[in-house]
């Protein structure tokens, strides 16, 4: 496969592309809820968070980190682009959780609000252009 062809097969083809937008407008819609839940009332969210299955909050964001991770490799053997992608929401979904157990203020920088918002994007869109260049 040419390195164009290959660059147009990311995440499908044409019809699959359309239900691939689709599933990351909602994740995205998603994510923008939970922000939103968690700004209205941090308390809240964190003691949720740390009563989820009777298990600590780190425990569960390092599970879903590890799980992510897994993934994210194991999609890096395979032709799909499905495993990266979802490794990849894992890994910066557990990024954001740390950053809720640890509190949003500490990652509030020189006054960005929006900085601990960044963070996880970033390292989703990071994961993302790694595994479009190393997969197979």
């Amino acid at each position: 496969m040419s390195e164009e062809q290959a660059e147009h097969s990311f995440l499908g083809k044409h019809k699959d592309k359309m239900w691939t937008y689709l599933i990351l407008m909602m994740v995205l819609i998603a994510i923008v809820i939970v922000i939103n839940l968690v700004w209205n009332n941090p308390a809240r969210m964190t003691a949720g968070v740390k009563h989820f299955l009777g298990l600590p909050a780190w425990a569960l964001a390092t599970t879903a980190f590890l799980v992510g991770a897994i993934v994210f490799w194991l999609g890096l053997k395979v032709e799909a682009d499905w495993p990266e992608a979802m490794g990849a929401f894992l890994i910066s979904g557990s990024i954001a959780w740390f950053e809720v157990i640890v509190g949003w203020k500490h990652f509030d920088i020189g006054g960005m609000v929006v900085l601990p918002y960044l963070i996880p994007l970033v390292a989703f869109v990071l994961l993302l252009m790694y595994g479009m260049r190393n997969s197979v």
